[in-house]
């Protein structure tokens, strides 16, 4: 299979994050699916099984979302809090810290809404992948382990006077 065999399929299957994304990105990252199938064939059935199992625990970008809106969110909701907090009341409150709390559940929800937001735009660039490319790969994998069925009862046909004769 070629890069663009791969990009090819990907532009078939609907994806927000893919659509929002820069179009180098979505290339680079077609062309390192490519280029992790083709070794995988190349190194045989073990090769393409344990990468399989890699593909099994890796996290697609939404997944790496929510974790970056969880700890960035819940540690800069805990510091504003405690600032907001320990200010003496004769004192101005600063709360700084939970704008930038606010900012994020806003980035949360305009990431929910349209499938962007700017972290993504960053963990894209790190390479992290959407659902749709993992499970691309991990077809593409499967493919290549199983032999191929026939389409028809000709082939069939075929496939099994094959079998007899040899």
């Amino acid at each position: 299979m070629t890069e663009a065999l791969v990009i090819d399929q990907l532009q078939h299957r609907a994806d927000r994050v893919r659509e929002h994304s820069p179009e180098h990105v979505n290339r680079r990252i077609a062309r390192e699916i490519d280029i992790r199938v083709q070794y995988c064939l190349r190194e045989g059935r073990e090769a393409v099984l344990g990468r399989l199992r890699e593909l099994e625990r890796e996290w697609d970008i939404d997944r790496v979302l929510m974790a970056n809106f969880a700890i960035a969110g819940g540690a800069t909701y805990l510091v504003g809090l405690h600032r907001l907090i320990r200010t003496p009341p004769w004192r101005e409150r600063r709360a700084g810290w939970l704008y930038f709390f606010g900012t994020q559940i806003a980035f949360l929800l305009l990431h929910a809404s349209e499938g962007w937001c700017p972290p993504m735009a960053v963990w894209r660039r790190f390479g992290v992948r959407t659902k749709s490319e993992i499970e691309l790969e991990r077809s593409m994998l499967l493919e290549a382990l199983e032999p191929p069925l026939p389409h028809s009862e000709e082939e069939h046909g075929a496939a099994r006077s094959t079998q007899i004769v040899s």
